[in-house]
């Protein structure tokens, strides 16, 4: 799937041709319990230098505002800067880590609705959450994080990363890295395979 080339042609208009694959998740929230994502910018998260990544979110059901469908602040992402993140203890939240409310206006906010198969694109710098899954029906998707290789996966930098628990922390400094298209621009992305 991540090589699916009509995929790598949408991300390539949004980095460039030079592409690498970092991530692949499956993402669920079960029909009456998929918890709430805050506010974030995924950029808080990641060891990559520069920061820049594509986001491709694949529906597997329907994805609608009843069960928590992805939200976003259009244009947030063009300031290319990380704004202003808070630590959080609610348990009802699936980070831990969101936006200040005063670094948006969430009545701008727009739903970001699919059907099964269709896909939406983000950038690293995008404002977006969801909200709780309190429907009787499932939101089950797929993500493909893309990466022009003039960012560098920096393996050391997810090490020393700590918003994060010790469990996922493990999970960036083993991440493999998989060429899709070109070359490795910054001459440093380490694409060995990694357990």
């Amino acid at each position: 799937m991540a090589r699916d080339p009509e995929i790598l042609d949408m991300v390539s208009q949004v980095i460039g041709e030079d592409i690498a694959l970092w991530n692949s998740s499956f993402f669920a929230k079960p029909a009456q319990t998929g918890t709430k994502t805050p506010w974030h910018q995924d950029g808080e998260y990641w060891p990559i230098r520069p920061l820049a990544t594509c986001s491709v979110w694949i529906a597997i059901d329907p994805s609608t505002t009843t069960n928590g469908c992805l939200r976003v602040i259009p244009g947030s992402h063009q300031r290319r800067e990380l704004a202003q993140h808070t630590p959080t203890q609610d348990p009802g939240l699936s980070l831990p880590l969101e936006l200040l409310a005063s670094e948006f206006d969430e009545s701008t906010a727009h739903d970001i609705t699919l059907e099964p198969g269709q896909i939406s694109l983000h950038d690293i710098y995008l404002f977006h959450g969801s909200e709780a899954n309190t429907s009787d029906k499932s939101r089950r998707g797929m993500t493909l994080r893309y990466m022009p290789t003039s960012s560098h996966y920096d393996h050391q930098l997810g090490a020393q990363m700590t918003v994060v628990s010790d469990e996922k922390r493990l999970a960036m400094t083993q991440r493999t890295l998989y060429l899709m298209r070109g070359i490795d621009r910054s001459g440093k992305n380490d694409f060995r395979m990694r357990f």
